[in-house]
């Protein structure tokens, strides 16, 4: 099975998932989706305020080579909304399937937390230290998760 293959057949398989939850159990999970997309917006708001779109549409993605690995609970946001999910090109060699020229294909509250929390050096060195000091705060009380880079 090839990565287009596998995407259809992963896509299919969380819709289904998610349509046989029982509806209390659904509505549940609804809640906790919108949740992790308004936290990942949060999270997202630091890095594009430094400046983290024209540095990745520099740089080309360097940090998504293997971005094809890091969907999870990120299709049930796509099934919670009633949007179609995007489309990877599983084609493009040495970068992430769901990015494009102008960049990423998915709004920041639908893209993996992986890429939502990672910021590379050439983004936290734009960022101020109060920024980095608030993102780090976020992702740790949320999360239990420290970024491996510091700011500054």
């Amino acid at each position: 099975m090839n990565d287009q293959q596998t995407w259809i057949q992963a896509v299919k398989i969380a819709s289904d998932h998610y349509d046989q939850l029982p509806t209390m159990i659904r509505a549940e999970l609804d809640v906790l989706i919108n949740e992790i997309m308004r936290f990942k917006e949060q999270l997202s708001e630091f890095a594009l305020s430094s400046g983290s779109a024209d540095i990745c549409r520099t740089c080309g993605g360097k940090c998504c080579l293997n971005g094809k690995y890091h969907f999870s609970v990120d299709l049930w946001a796509y099934r919670n909304t009633l949007l179609e999910p995007i489309l990877p090109d599983f084609t493009a060699y040495q970068r992430c399937p769901y990015s494009c020229g102008p960049g990423c294909l998915m709004p920041p509250r639908f893209r993996p937390m992986t890429c939502v929390v990672f910021n590379c050096e050439l983004i936290e060195n734009q960022m101020k230290p109060s920024q980095c000091k608030t993102l780090y705060s976020i992702c740790e009380d949320h999360h239990g998760y420290h970024p491996r880079y510091c700011c500054h």
